[in-house]
């Protein structure tokens, strides 16, 4: 039964939709963002009256002011919106159904290897408070994969679980330590006295995105490795988990398949 709802109206529901789904703030956010943009290209006309043609002039205008890799991840937004449309029953025919997604080519990044992760263990003095908190910071980036700003929000982890909490660009989540980043996390707690707030802290306090980056530059700099900024350790650590799992896993199954086999604990066994 389709209603008198024009693209507000829809867009707010959808919204809703997706957040009951259970999808992160980021993906709602970037979902919606993608329908107010076609809701703004189509101001004067509503959903029910956009037809498969209009769809591809739309994406045509696209190409000419994003990249082929934001406008296919436009598309996966609107092929989900016209989908909900369809299922609320508030249009008849989906207009993407037959819409070809933009294809885009992913240019390699740079990525630590084991061997420079080693590297920069190696270099981080553990006869020094500096150096027992960068060694850890080293090896939970890399046990982890977690991005910088959810590393600068990171406080003491739950040692019986080896989880810590994080917040960043996804927002608020568990992330799961190996049995080498709980140790090195511990010892580091231990000999700088840390046992509540911020988990990492430097001379004037909690450390922030930009001087957890100064640190992995320094490091790197001492060890003769390429600095590949901090994202890169996440991508080892993808690489690292992808050669064991042929699948992503998450919640209780996460825990399990960490418990097995840690990107860290790998390190630690050769």
């Amino acid at each position: 039964m389709q209603t008198a709802g024009g693209f507000p109206v829809l867009i707010r529901a959808f919204r809703l939709a997706l957040v009951v789904e259970g999808l992160r703030p980021h993906t709602v956010y970037n979902y919606t963002r993608n329908a107010e943009r076609l809701a703004t290209y189509f101001q004067d006309r509503v959903p029910k009256s956009i037809s498969a043609s209009d769809i591809r002039t739309y994406v045509a205008t696209l190409q000419e002011r994003l990249a082929p890799k934001t406008i296919h991840e436009d598309q996966l937004a609107l092929r989900r919106f016209f989908r909900y449309l369809v299922r609320e029953g508030e249009i008849r025919r989906d207009p993407t159904s037959d819409m070809k997604l933009m294809r885009y080519r992913v240019n390699p990044q740079p990525t630590y290897t084991e061997a420079e992760v080693r590297r920069l263990l190696t270099v981080c003095d553990q006869r020094t408070r500096k150096g027992v908190r960068d060694r850890a910071l080293v090896t939970v980036l890399f046990d982890t994969g977690a991005r910088e700003g959810e590393i600068a929000s990171m406080v003491l982890p739950d040692w019986e679980l080896r989880t810590v909490w994080v917040d960043g660009k996804i927002g608020k989540r568990q992330v799961y330590l190996g049995m080498a980043a709980l140790q090195s996390v511990e010892r580091y707690t231990r000999r700088w006295g840390i046992m509540e707030g911020p988990l990492w802290i430097g001379k004037k306090g909690q450390l922030t995105g930009s001087g957890i980056l100064q640190i992995i530059r320094r490091l790197c700099l001492r060890a003769e490795v390429e600095h590949k900024a901090v994202h890169g350790f996440r991508r080892a650590a993808a690489a690292q988990m992808k050669r064991r799992y042929t699948s992503v896993v998450a919640g209780e199954l996460a825990q399990l398949a960490h418990d097995r086999y840690s990107p860290r604990d790998a390190l630690k066994r050769r």
